[in-house]
C-alpha cells in the first residue's frame, strides 16, 4: 500500500519542477528581450543626437568655409545661415545627455573655433578690419582650416561609436 504513492508523488515532482523550469527560462528569456530593447532604445538616442550634432556643425562649417572667400563672384554667393540658437541648444542638450566624453570635448573645441570666426565676423562687418593689430579677415581664414579638421574629427569620432568606421576608440 506503501508504494502506490511513489509514482504521484514523483509525478507531481517532476512536474513542478518542470513548471518551474520553464517559469525560469521564461524569466530570463523575458530579461534578455528587456535588455536588447533598452540597448536599442539606447543606440537610437545615441544615433539620433549624433545626426543632430553633425547637422548642427556642418551648417555652421558650411557658413565658415563659404563666408569671405579669397575670391568672390559678382554678385557675391549668398552665404548659408548659422543653425538657429534653438537648433544648437537641441543638438547640444542631446549630446550632453547621450553622446560620449570624447564627442563632447571635440564639439567643445569646434565651438571655440566657431566663436572665435564669429568673432572675426562681428570685427569685418563693423570694418574694423584696419583698425586692430591683427587683420581679422586674415585670421577668418586661418581659422577655415582649423575648422574644417575640428569638424571632421567630430564626424569620425561619431561615425566611430556608431560603428561605420573601424578604429580604435
Amino acid at each position: 500500500m506503501a508504494w502506490e504513492w511513489v509514482a504521484p508523488i514523483a509525478t507531481a515532482t517532476v512536474g513542478v519542477a518542470g513548471i518551474f523550469g520553464t517559469w525560469l527560462n521564461g524569466s530570463r528569456t523575458l530579461t534578455q528581450a528587456q535588455s536588447l530593447a533598452n540597448e536599442g532604445r539606447r543606440q537610437q538616442r545615441l544615433e539620433n543626437a549624433y545626426v543632430d550634432v553633425l547637422a548642427m556643425t556642418e551648417t555652421a562649417g558650411h557658413w565658415g568655409q563659404i563666408s569671405y572667400p579669397l575670391f568672390d563672384s559678382n554678385p557675391p554667393a549668398p552665404v548659408p545661415p548659422l543653425p538657429t540658437l534653438e537648433a544648437q541648444a537641441h543638438a547640444e542638450a542631446l549630446v550632453k545627455a547621450f553622446g560620449s566624453e570624447e564627442v563632447l570635448a571635440l564639439l567643445e573645441a569646434w565651438r571655440k573655433v566657431i566663436q572665435e570666426m564669429l568673432k572675426c565676423d562681428r570685427l569685418i562687418r563693423m570694418g574694423l578690419e584696419h583698425d586692430i593689430e591683427k587683420n581679422p579677415r586674415a585670421t577668418f581664414m586661418e581659422l577655415q582650416s582649423q575648422e574644417r579638421e575640428a569638424r571632421d574629427a567630430i564626424g569620425s569620432r561619431v561615425a566611430l561609436e556608431l560603428g561605420h568606421r573601424k578604429g580604435t576608440g
